[in-house]
């Protein structure tokens, strides 16, 4: 591919996942440049934590890793510019739409609905 059409080709994604919403790593900012709060006595008052004023219920994943595989994961958002916690949201995802395609294609319930409508007998 030639750096032309590589850089029409970057431009044309940046585009896109800049118009995707706001993300939570780009509520989080706003939270940590005091940007986004709410009112109290008509005074605007900082929020102190994302859940504060996250629309949607967050719960925390933690994993211990090996250094050296925390490392090239540093390494590597380093080049794309990603936070981890968009990096390892993106991961998850993709990982768990592939074990639904899975899991649907063997047919991995088959014995279990099957006991299940046995037992509705």
């Amino acid at each position: 591919m030639t750096h032309f059409k590589q850089y029409i080709q970057y431009k044309a994604l940046d585009f896109k996942f800049s118009t995707a919403g706001n993300s939570i790593d780009q509520l989080e900012r706003l939270v940590a440049g005091g940007s986004v709060g709410h009112a109290v006595d008509g005074q605007f008052v900082p929020a102190q934590t994302i859940e504060e004023v996250c629309p949607i219920p967050l719960r925390n994943v933690c994993a211990k890793l090996s250094v050296d595989l925390v490392d090239r994961l540093d390494n590597a958002l380093g080049v794309l510019s990603m936070s981890k916690r968009e990096f390892i949201e993106m991961a998850i995802i993709e990982a768990l739409d592939e074990v639904d395609k899975v899991l649907q294609e063997v047919d991995a319930f088959e014995y279990v609905e099957a006991r299940q409508e046995a037992d509705h007998e």
